[in-house]
């Protein structure tokens, strides 16, 4: 059971009705700023449009915008548009206060709209059909930021007051990952969340509203480059072909990693299609032209590991069967490169944390709360591992299925029973009066 009492879980349903055409509209205006990364665009636009936001709730704003040499290490695929974040800070409002700390975060980039002819909405256009808005980003994740910036403003019309600090982010460059970034991994190596002074973080990208996310899954992302020799096409005899080399390489990885794969599940990701390890090869480049062996093929591939397995343990995997293949071939060479690695994440569902959403989730829809992992990886490792904290759950509103995709939507009722559950969980975690 919650803390709350019934007549102020009933006023917090009010003041979520009332609010709500508001955190649409909201909502809308952040859809219609196009924030495609790569490169970055319009971040300042949207940080400015939040932060202004944030400042007229009674928030105090910092902006913190890199300067040009951090900018040029932590997004070189920025094209040397500026990063610039934006944190919001709203201090207790009652004089009982309990020192206690809330970090909200959300990510303001989204992904490349893709092919515009298969869209039925305007993937910038934050249109509202049948329930639902459509936009490029709505769910991952500028819905959370909605949300997560309304749900205070819920508790505050319900008259409620909290007794500790809420802390609201809006970061960039999630969506262009990397070992560190100008977002998440800038803050926390800023120092703006801490475990000794941050009591819990909440990233709300969209898992659905009725699903608390404990962790997500591990990467590497990489490249494997293999070496030949060329010669004419017509007398391949003299030469090595590349391309040969890295296609047996992909087809015994394929075969012997796919068996190995299978057996490595976890149960809590979502959605159950992910839910084992992978490795997928997605680019191939090599040759230049029909009539010339190719000297040189490159390949990336994208290996995700599930809760429990380790980046030396799936590093170890592709390369046994690159040294079992170079043992036996004189002529089989390759050089491995990585760009980007991440361990899995997982945060115990049975802390307070959670438990504290499960509860609110079940007090708002009657239904009990779904514990999952991500399919992929975001900005909770950087909180989980970069600044130790324990206390990071992701929980927003959306379909993790319908992300990224064409005729990208968010249901505006699960925008609002993330609002409320966001409400419950804020007031019982910093406590209120």
């Amino acid at each position: 059971m919650t803390g709350l009492s019934s007549n102020q879980i009933s006023a917090i349903h009010v003041a979520t009705e009332k609010l709500l055409p508001d955190a649409i509209a909201f909502l809308a205006e952040l859809v219609r700023i196009d924030t495609r990364n790569p490169p970055g665009n319009n971040y300042r636009k949207i940080v400015e449009l939040i932060g202004n936001k944030l400042e007229l709730f009674g928030y105090d704003i910092k902006y913190l915008l890199l300067t040009p040499e951090e900018t040029d290490e932590l997004a070189p695929h920025g094209e040397k548009l500026e990063r610039i974040n934006v944190i919001g800070t709203l201090p207790p409002n009652t004089t009982s206060i309990t020192g206690k700390t809330i970090h909200f975060n959300g990510h303001v980039d989204v992904v490349h709209e893709g092919d515009i002819s298969k869209w039925t909405f305007d993937p910038f256009g934050g249109e509202i059909k049948g329930g639902k808005i459509y936009g490029r980003g709505v769910s991952d994740m500028k819905g959370g930021i909605a949300a997560q910036i309304y749900a205070i403003e819920v508790i505050k019309a319900a008259g409620l007051k909290l007794k500790g600090t809420v802390e609201q982010s809006a970061v960039v460059d999630e969506e262009s990952t990397g070992n560190r970034n100008a977002g998440m991994g800038y803050f926390v190596e800023k120092g703006y969340i801490t475990k000794e002074k941050t009591t819990a973080v909440i990233i709300t990208e969209p898992l659905n509203s009725c699903n608390v996310c404990c962790g997500h899954r591990g990467a590497i992302w990489g490249d494997i480059t293999f070496y030949g020799k060329s010669s004419h096409g017509s007398m391949p005899a003299l030469g090595i072909n590349a391309i040969q080399n890295c296609t047996k390489f992909i087809t015994i990885a394929t075969e012997e990693l796919g068996a190995i794969h299978t057996t490595k599940r976890d149960p809590n990701v979502i959605p159950t299609e992910a839910q084992k390890s992978s490795l997928a090869f997605t680019v191939i480049l090599g040759g230049t032209n029909t009539n010339s062996v190719p000297d040189i093929c490159k390949v990336s591939f994208d290996r995700r590991l599930v809760p429990g397995e380790s980046l030396d343990q799936a590093r170890s995997e592709i390369h046994s069967i690159l040294q079992r293949l170079e043992s036996v071939d004189s002529n089989f060479k390759y050089k491995y490169e990585e760009r980007y690695a991440v361990t899995p994440v997982w945060v115990d569902p049975e802390q307070s944390l959670s438990r504290t959403f499960r509860t609110a989730i079940k007090t708002i829809t009657g239904e009990e709360a779904g514990v999952v992992c991500s399919p992929g990886s975001d900005d909770q490792r950087f909180v989980v591992q970069g600044a130790q904290l324990e206390a990071c759950i992701v929980y927003g509103p959306g379909n993790i299925k319908n992300v990224h995709c064409y005729d990208e939507e968010l249901s505006l009722d699960d925008l609002r029973i993330a609002i409320e559950v966001m409400a419950i969980s804020a007031a019982e975690i910093v406590g209120f009066e």
